[in-house]
């Protein structure tokens, strides 16, 4: 069998799939202790192997590879709860995208049946107020500048932000916390 030269692999596609092999968050958490901490995935009660991965021949066989988003949606136990070694916790995994808004409480009415990914494109997608918006929900009430420009920026998406439980401020502060969280820019 021949190299076929339309798809030989230089050194740049060599290191943009080692690269690929590393994480993308900013921050990774990682246990740190005396003792080697043995992981225990299982999927359908069998355990999962962890394998080492020769990015080599990685890069040799991958052209491109598709982009599926997962996110964890649900857990058995809520997050920021301390657990003692050894504990086992269930996630629930999915391509958000696909879930209606719906799957979170306390969202905005309008939104409710509108998928996810629509959802972030008519509101955080190329719009970085909205990021800034959310931050500054975390810190407490909005200002009556940065309300307005919540209202603005759903106005903008088509959703009407008004004085009644459901369609009101918190939900849409709800709502696009929700989108920041499991939007994907595609």
């Amino acid at each position: 069998m021949t190299e076929n030269p339309s798809f030989a692999v230089g050194d740049a596609a060599k290191a943009a799939s080692a690269a690929r092999l590393r994480s993308t968050q900013d921050v990774v958490f990682v246990d740190v202790g005396a003792r080697k901490i043995e992981p225990n995935v299982v999927r359908n009660g069998v355990p999962i192997a962890v394998h080492e991965i020769d990015a080599d021949v990685l890069a040799e066989v991958v052209i491109g590879e598709p982009i599926i988003a997962y996110r964890i949606v649900a857990q058995t136990i809520p997050v920021g709860t301390p657990v003692p070694l050894d504990t086992s916790v269930d996630v629930v995994m999915a391509r958000p995208g696909q879930l209606p808004v719906k799957v979170v409480k306390g969202v905005h009415d309008a939104l409710r049946d509108v998928s996810i990914s629509t959802a972030f494109g008519r509101l955080v997608r190329g719009k970085p107020q909205a990021q800034r918006l959310v931050a500054r929900a975390a810190e407490g009430p909005l200002s009556g500048t940065d309300e307005q420009a919540l209202r603005d920026l759903f106005l903008a998406g088509e959703v009407q932000i008004e004085d009644r439980p459901g369609r009101d401020v918190a939900a849409a502060v709800t709502t696009l916390r929700m989108l920041t969280t499991f939007g994907v820019d595609e």
